[in-house]
């Protein structure tokens, strides 16, 4: 009777050891999902905005606003997607950069000790996999492509041999063409292409009569530039700690004046890019894009002209580097107002 309680004990300690053991590993994942879940949002927030821009473009030819709606219900998975990938490619960085966030003070879960390498390995392999899943029940070729494509650059990013965010410019580059991509990945539904289960000939007939290409290829142009100012700001605070590993990024080998300086003449292109289209190219491009995406990088020259004077106060950077946030939050509602509003010349 006495052994029979025993077991009894034993066993439920065991079970209890074992539900304390797999709460620990869901709430892991939660702590790595919490820690990047604003830059999943950023990049998805560009996804979300590509659904949007080939609107103003098809919608005289569509001629119908059911169509388009149906459209972009069918791409909903995709800004999930990215949102997935992305946060996911972080953390993967952040596995790899573990030693390095240590030197550069960052308290984030993997170097602080809060979440296992194991677990965050996991992680990036369960977010990953996800979001293949859900680009592939669009049954849209370009959107597998472009989502393959997405991943492939974040392996890059941080594979030990390739590792791009050890080289100079393709560091901040790669970033910034992840960024285009994703708003190309939204957009892909309007590309002369077939469901995956049949032919779809009606939007390729449409899309035939228009060329929508120079908008989206606009948009992401706007995405990608501000990314890569937004990630140059970031390495600006982590001079030091690159150094001391050994990385050329930008602010490295250039020095930060000049890199703020770079940032400021990038913004400015984002201006002078938009109002030349607006006045050459024939893109059905409304007046109400190009006057919002100035408002975003005047926002943006404003900003990095006042680091000009804390060029040496990294915690100050790092501060504005997390308030960059609302610049592409600007940005992206800047080319979903404008892409919309097509109407005002």
């Amino acid at each position: 009777m006495q052994q029979s309680i025993e077991s009894r004990n034993r066993n439920t300690k065991s079970n209890s050891q074992q539900d304390v053991t797999q709460a620990s590993f869901l709430l892991s994942q939660l702590i790595l999902l919490r820690s990047r879940k604003r830059w999943g949002i950023m990049y998805m927030l560009a996804t979300v905005s590509g659904l949007f821009v080939p609107i103003g473009g098809i919608f005289a030819t569509v001629g119908s606003a059911d169509s388009i709606f149906m459209t972009l219900l069918k791409t909903t998975p995709l800004p999930a997607a990215t949102f997935l990938i992305i946060t996911g490619m972080y953390i993967l960085n952040d596995l790899v950069d573990a030693d390095l966030d240590k030197v550069n003070g960052k308290k984030r879960p993997i170097p602080s000790g809060q979440v296992t390498k194991a677990n965050a390995l996991f992680f990036v392999i369960i977010t990953n996999a996800a979001a293949l899943i859900l680009v592939l029940i669009t049954f849209n070729l370009p959107s597998i492509m472009i989502a393959l494509i997405i991943i492939g650059i974040g392996l890059m990013y941080s594979a030990p041999k390739i590792c791009l965010k050890d080289r100079f410019v393709l560091k901040t580059g790669s970033i910034a063409a992840a960024s285009m991509l994703c708003l190309i990945l939204g957009s892909s539904y309007a590309f002369d292409s077939s469901d995956l289960r049949q032919p779809i000939t009606h939007y390729n007939h449409n899309y035939g009569s228009l060329n929508i290409t120079p908008i989206w290829m606009y948009a992401a142009l706007m995405s990608g530039s501000i990314i890569f100012i937004t990630s140059l700001l970031n390495d600006l605070g982590d001079v030091e700690g690159d150094k001391a590993f050994g990385r050329r990024t930008i602010p490295v080998v250039v020095g930060k004046k000049n890199t703020v300086i770079l940032t400021i003449l990038i913004a400015t292109s984002m201006i002078v890019i938009s109002w030349v289209i607006y006045y050459i190219l024939a893109t059905n491009l409304g007046l109400t894009l190009p006057i919002c995406v100035s408002l975003v990088a005047s926002i943006a020259i404003l900003n990095m002209s006042k680091i000009l004077k804390h060029l040496q106060d990294s915690e100050y950077i790092r501060k504005q580097h997390k308030k960059s946030m609302s610049m592409h939050l600007m940005l992206q509602s800047a080319l979903i107002i404008g892409s919309l509003v097509t109407w005002l010349r």
